[in-house]
């Protein structure tokens, strides 16, 4: 199977539109918006005043003007109504455009782009291209995979997504593939839980150091130049089914939690997830378990990037 097609109702995306759409979006989120290509895509963060990430976005310019945000469905709602409070007096809007922007996941086994995908070549990771109302957003790769977001923007668009799920199969990895990538994504039962250093979101691009002030920015900067990053995510794989929010126990202090699913997906036989957890507790002896200190052990896979020591 080399490529295959995966519908996204999980997936929502919100649109931020008028002429200072994008001086909203620079004050709210962890990345910088100004001054970016039209077909640069960016990992973000929308976080709370304590620097905890409430949802993660993949964000870009939408065609019909202003940016787009794609992020877990179960957040889209709370999120649109948060990033409305902070509008005030500025001269735009953010709305819920999930019915004119449904998602397709594309995957690809073997760098051969499938003939009835109206693209001739693909983007490299974090960019885009647009043909016949598709928007293509290459995501960073699993290994040996290849991840294309792809966003319908018109009638042509999903007239092109229908033809394409046609001649392609579904397949239930996409999540799977997302783990294996090492890209963090928050839901619901996650949101609020993690600074984003906790969770890697720094080293997949998704925070700009640079750039001015947001909620909880002093808290995120201090983490990053301070380095005290306790905790990190990891690729765990278990027997035993996952989800997001399971919390995660060590035998070298089996009293309290040492961690936190973040996102998970089923492996063939086991399960895979991107899961936070202690530093200080990966050097002890011991296992890790899911759920309770005697639960269900788990092992510690490798990343597709290295991690800071």
């Amino acid at each position: 199977m080399t490529a295959t097609l995966t519908p996204l109702p999980g997936l929502a995306v919100l649109r931020a539109s008028g002429a200072q759409a994008t001086d909203l979006l620079q004050a709210q989120l962890t990345q910088g918006l100004v001054g970016l290509a039209p077909d640069a895509v960016r990992p973000a963060a929308l976080c709370s005043p304590q620097g905890r990430m409430l949802a993660d976005f993949t964000v870009w310019q939408d065609a019909a003007g202003g940016w787009a945000l794609a992020l877990d469905a179960t957040l889209a709602e709370a999120m649109m109504r948060r990033l409305r409070m902070f509008i005030l007096r500025l001269k735009c809007s953010v709305d819920d455009a999930r019915a004119e922007r449904p998602c397709w996941g594309l995957l690809l086994r073997n760098g051969a782009l499938p003939e009835a995908l109206p693209l001739r070549s693909l983007p490299p990771p974090w960019a885009l291209q647009r043909a016949q109302g598709l928007c293509a957003i290459r995501l960073p790769d699993a290994p040996g995979v290849q991840r294309v977001l792809l966003v319908t923007e018109d009638d042509a668009g999903r007239a092109a997504a229908q033809a394409l799920q046609q001649a392609l199969p579904a397949a239930d990895d996409w999540e799977l593939q997302a783990v294996r990538a090492g890209m963090p994504h928050l839901v619901d039962a996650t949101s609020g839980q993690f600074v984003p250093q906790m969770v890697n979101f720094e080293l997949i691009g998704g925070v700009d150091f640079k750039k001015g002030c947001y909620p909880g920015q002093e808290v995120v900067a201090r983490t990053e130049y301070r380095g005290s990053v306790k905790r990190r995510a990891h690729r765990v794989l278990g027997a035993v089914p996952m989800q997001a929010g399971d919390a995660l126990y060590h035998d070298a202090d089996p009293a309290q939690p040492c961690g936190m699913v973040v996102n998970a997906a089923a492996a063939g036989d086991g399960w895979e997830a991107l899961a936070e957890i202690k530093n200080a507790l990966l050097e002890q002896p011991g296992a890790l378990h899911l759920r309770e200190a005697s639960g269900a052990a788990l092992r510690v896979a490798d990343l597709p990037y290295a991690l800071p020591t």
